[in-house]
């Protein structure tokens, strides 16, 4: 017989069922001979009634005198729950059931097929098993999300140096960032955050991975206004009511020396210049246009366009960082952002990475990530 592994006959316990009439000594020494069963299916006239359960078994043995060892197993029997077909989907067993009242042991069902007994399951190694498989298929969905974001263009560049650092509150979530070259002598480095998280932002996350695969592949090299454009009509049309993706999207044109910047709704852009015996001299760029996926039509004239030159660094992150709570729920805040970036402002880039997650963990304590966090650092030489 086979079965998928979402299949309720895939995890059925097929041991053969013992009479009801039976002593309850029968059971005691097959839970012994057999230490990782869990119950056993009693059957009256060939029919199965119920299960005797391990730990009511050897619970009753602890204290019961040799007498009780004669004792019938009728008197411990556990009825079924129900009955279910083995091509039964587990995860629809278990949603159909979750609300079963279990009393003080777990539900049992007996799982037929074709119309003849097969074995036995619980509602709780259902929810197990369930359990399980989703760990599972999230560490694999994390996995690809993971390989989707390293193919993001990274230092083919000498005139320019990129960093994105990213860290997910939970296996998959809603932020991704894309680099790459379009055209002979421009780029478009973009960062966005999904209003869902977990598997929901994750999909959006999805599909602008291969909107910008496609965009590569199919060469394209549309003007930045087109280009903002079009991933906000695709936003507007996979995205559901209430849901929205905030983005900052830079186009560096390296033939006019000048970098556009589309801020859809995203956290501050930091522009720092170098200024000899100036300390650490910055500009705060906010939103100027709305979050993507909402409107049908953006107004792009609202994009900032500032010039290209050497020491210049462009600097951003997601609202995972700012939201970012200690186990007092006190915030990171603006403030402490804005002293991060700047204290990395003489140091190299290659120490971004190690430096925020050091102040990530002191920061957090015994608190956890509950947003994912991303932060961009663009230097020109």
């Amino acid at each position: 017989m086979d079965f998928s592994p979402l299949q309720v006959g895939y995890i059925a316990s097929t041991v053969k069922p013992i009479s009801v009439d039976a002593y309850a000594k029968t059971a005691l020494e097959l839970f012994e001979r057999q230490p990782n069963l869990e119950a056993v299916a009693l059957e009256e006239n060939g029919e199965a009634l119920g299960v005797i359960s391990r730990k009511i078994t050897e619970n009753f043995f602890i204290s019961a005198t040799y007498r009780g060892y004669q004792k019938e197993l009728k008197n411990f029997l556990i009825p079924f729950k129900g009955i279910l077909e083995s091509s039964a989907f587990i995860s629809r067993v278990v949603d159909e059931n979750i609300k079963i009242d279990q009393g003080k042991f777990p539900a049992w069902f007996m799982i037929r097929h074709n119309h003849q007994y097969l074995g036995i399951a619980s509602l709780q190694y259902m929810l197990e098993y369930i359990n399980t498989l989703r760990s599972q298929d999230m560490k694999s969905a994390g996995e690809i999300q993971k390989k989707m974001l390293e193919k993001s263009l990274r230092g083919n560049d000498k005139r320019f140096q990129l960093l994105f650092y990213n860290r997910m509150a939970y296996e998959i979530g809603g932020d991704y960032y894309h680099a790459f070259k379009y055209g002979d002598d421009r780029y478009l480095i973009a960062c966005f955050d999904v209003s869902g998280k977990n598997i929901a932002g994750s999909m959006t996350t999805m599909v602008l991975g291969a909107c910008f695969s496609t965009l590569e592949i199919f060469k394209y090299r549309a003007p930045p206004e087109k280009t903002t454009a079009l991933i906000n009509s695709l936003l507007k049309d996979i995205t559901p009511l209430g849901y929205f993706v905030t983005a900052v999207l830079l186009y560096i044109d390296f033939s006019s020396g000048t970098l556009l910047i589309h801020n859809c709704g995203f956290s501050p852009v930091f522009i720092f210049k170098s200024r000899e015996n100036a300390g650490v001299a910055y500009t705060v760029l906010n939103p100027t246009l709305p979050p993507l996926g909402i409107e049908d039509s953006l107004d792009l004239t609202n994009g900032q366009r500032i010039a290209i030159s050497g020491g210049l660094r462009i600097c951003t992150y997601s609202d995972g960082l700012t939201d970012m709570s200690n186990s007092s729920g006190e915030r990171f805040g603006e403030e402490r952002s804005k002293e991060f970036l700047k204290t990395m402002q003489s140091r190299p880039q290659a120490e971004i990475h190690k430096s925020l997650n050091r102040e990530i963990l002191q920061w957090l304590g015994n608190a956890s990530l509950t947003d994912d966090l991303t932060l961009m650092d663009l230097r020109f030489g």
